[in-house]
């Protein structure tokens, strides 16, 4: 199983997340890129970080929506949605290769995730901006979405996602927070070996639904995160599950 964190989302003088030690137990980060959070210092610091822990990166594109965090919708159009993925996955790229590494995967982030899972125009914008870039990309997104059922169609490397640190409704959608809440480690680490030998979650009503997935996340920017993926990669290897970038896993 990958574990996966959102990451390098300070700015400026303003710090947020503790990247230095929740590096330590991942195995792919999602780099900010300059839209909701993160700047061309803090870029280069993360991905500076993960090499020395040798963790893959990832571009976590997203609205540019820093005093939002990208969590608002904004009505862009297909090709702004093109045009900013694009300009993102550059800037990382920039700095990945300055530090001598390669991108390994895209997430798109917070209500982003959302628009482009099952809104028709922008699957097609974002997956166009991805194929474009590097058809080599991992593209970190739900199971069974609309973008999931097209990049497969297009020959795109999709890998399914699970939100290990957030609520799932009886439906099987995610549950947005504004402001991240600390959830319990143990809680966090029980559903990820859940997600891992069941492929099921827990939704918020205590209904089983499934989960099958290649990747779990943990937010960065919650309160206790690195207590969080400490606990829950402690557990996945009591549980006999080993922790593998998707670069090694899709080999």
């Amino acid at each position: 199983m990958d574990l996966n964190v959102d990451m390098g989302e300070s700015f400026g003088r303003y710090k947020l997340g503790n990247d230095q030690e929740v590096m330590k137990y991942i195995t792919s980060a999602n780099v900010a890129c300059g839209f909701h959070a993160g700047d061309p210092l803090v870029m280069q610091e993360t991905i500076q970080l993960a090499k020395k822990y040798d963790v893959a990166v990832g571009a976590h594109t997203g609205l540019q929506d820093l005093r939002g965090f990208g969590r608002r919708r904004m009505e862009i159009t297909p090709d702004e949605l093109k045009g900013d993925t694009l300009y993102q996955l550059g800037a990382l790229d920039a700095m990945l290769r300055v530090n001598g590494m390669k991108m390994q995967h895209v997430k798109p982030h917070g209500i982003l995730y959302r628009m482009v899972s099952d809104d028709a125009r922008y699957v097609e914008a974002f997956l166009d901006a991805v194929a474009l870039f590097d058809r080599e990309l991992f593209i970190m997104i739900p199971r069974d979405t609309l973008i999931w059922k097209r990049g497969k169609e297009l020959g795109l490397k999709m890998a399914a996602e699970i939100l290990i640190d957030l609520s799932y409704d009886d439906e099987g959608n995610w549950v947005l927070e504004r402001t991240k809440k600390a959830r319990s480690p143990e809680e966090v680490a029980e559903r990820a070996i859940m997600v891992a030998r069941e492929k099921q979650i827990t939704t918020i009503s205590g209904k089983r639904i499934n989960a099958e997935g290649d990747t779990i996340c943990c937010h960065g920017d919650s309160p206790n995160a690195a207590e969080v993926v400490k606990t829950v990669k402690a557990g996945l290897e009591r549980a006999g599950i080993p922790l593998k970038k998707l670069s090694e896993m899709k080999k």
